[in-house]
């Protein structure tokens, strides 16, 4: 077989609510397909941290223990759009871009001193690539196009308890429940081409996922000094059965000088089902509370924080039924990052900051293995982030926009295939002063 003369990527514009592919990435195929990132402009300018992340105006899903953290009385939307452009050393056609995706959508809010809730609607997996290539054999040639689309959901629920609510130690545990669904396609099409006569066929390999899906989270918070505090955390996923229907459809044709005219050879479906093992994170954040200092008129409260977690993702599956390019590995991250606020008390001094001083800063860095394989050898990835967060109408709601940039490489062992990318995440914070009120308790006159 000859090597591919051409390697077409292109963009799949989609939207998270109709279930169709959230990326545009040729490793997609393998597996469930490319598995969720921590979609967030926060977490994404962080190094990817996300569990150890605690903030009373933002909702922090990959973390259920966080929502009780929730500013009392506001009701939190966040809405993210994410874009990625990848370019790539192996190939005649180096570059493909990625348009902008809507990509999630939660709500999260405070029930009381000690409890909060989530819901929403976030990734799981998404399948999106296209790969043609074409060969001759004298005269003739022989075209074969490879595509894939369509992504997982989650739709979730969260619950969260404080466990010990003290001025200097807090505790809480939360749990995730969430219903996967969607379907993946990986589809294969070849055309013969002799003169003006053509014969071909499609092979077309669709999971369609209707599952449930568990986690539960922790965290742990003590302050050593007056200005200095440490937080432990933890989300833990066990062991569950992925189930759902796997079907497979062959078409062929034959046609001289018109178009494409397919008969179905097959379609069958058949039960699926995949047991895909535990994961653990881990997580520490350090939080150090600077010296204030006067800068004008203006008396300031600059705040340092500094994070680091561990993940390990358990991908091995094992199937009941056969299916190309299924297995995949455990893979890890470890990530690095770092947030500076010039004043971290912005929602009660906003009327006197200026410019620069309302904005949170942002850094981090990440290595990663994925759980594709290529050869047997296994996909790795690593990346440097920056971003920053800004707050809107602080003095009257707590909404804010963040964004999160990420420059980054995957590479094959041995570096065989190297791809480069640029990441690009907005997620926007909503908390509507007419909805802040939802929530509270009425009183009477």
């Amino acid at each position: 077989m000859n090597k591919l003369l051409s390697l077409i990527l292109t963009a799949l514009t989609s939207n998270i609510f109709l279930a169709q592919s959230i990326t545009a990435e040729p490793a997609s195929f393998y597996g469930f397909g490319e598995m969720s990132s921590k979609g967030h402009g926060v977490f994404d300018a962080i190094g990817k941290n996300a569990i150890n992340y605690f903030d009373s105006t933002l909702v922090n899903h990959y973390n259920p223990a966080s929502y009780n953290r929730l500013s009392k009385g506001a009701t939190l939307y966040t809405v993210s759009i994410h874009s990625r452009q990848s370019w790539y050393s192996n190939t005649n056609a180096q570059q493909f871009a990625a348009t902008p995706m809507v990509e999630q959508f939660t709500l999260g809010f405070k029930i009381r001193k000690q409890m909060g809730m989530s819901f929403g609607l976030r990734p799981f997996s998404a399948r999106g690539y296209q790969i043609s290539e074409t060969q001759f054999t004298g005269l003739d040639s022989i075209r074969y196009l490879y595509t894939g689309k369509g992504a997982i959901q989650d739709l979730y629920l969260g619950y969260s308890f404080g466990l010990i609510e003290r001025a200097k130690t807090k505790m809480a545990i939360g749990a995730n429940a969430s219903y996967l669904f969607g379907t993946l396609i990986n589809e294969r099409s070849s055309e013969l081409i002799t003169g003006n006569s053509s014969a071909g066929g499609i092979e077309r390999n669709s999971l369609v996922m209707r599952s449930l899906h568990t986690e539960i989270g922790g965290y742990f918070s003590q302050q050593l000094a007056k200005n200095h505090t440490i937080a432990i955390s933890a989300v833990y996923q066990p062991k569950m059965m992925l189930n759902g229907t796997y079907q497979r459809e062959l078409y062929s044709s034959a046609t001289i000088g018109s178009p494409n005219t397919y008969d179905t050879i097959l379609n069958n479906n058949q039960p699926f089902a995949a047991l895909l093992a535990q994961s653990s994170q881990f997580g520490f954040c350090y939080n150090w509370k600077l010296p204030k200092y006067k800068r004008q008129t203006r008396e300031l409260h600059p705040q340092l924080q500094i994070l680091a977690s561990y993940s390990l993702f358990g991908a091995n599956t094992q199937t009941e039924n056969l299916l190309t390019g299924f297995d995949q590995k455990n893979y890890e991250r470890l990530s690095f990052g770092v947030q500076f606020q010039p004043e971290f008390k912005v929602l009660e001094n906003m009327a006197t900051l200026k410019g620069f001083e309302k904005i949170s800063y942002r850094i981090g860095y990440y290595q990663q293995t994925l759980p594709y394989t290529n050869g047997g050898l296994q996909y790795q990835e690593q990346g440097f982030t920056l971003g920053f967060g800004v707050p809107l109408l602080a003095q009257i709601s707590l909404s804010s926009l963040n964004v999160g940039l990420t420059f980054g490489q995957r590479t094959i062992e041995s570096n065989i295939w190297k791809e480069q990318f640029i990441g690009a995440r907005v997620s926007l914070i909503m908390a509507p002063s007419n909805f802040e009120k939802w929530f509270r308790k009425r009183q009477l006159d």
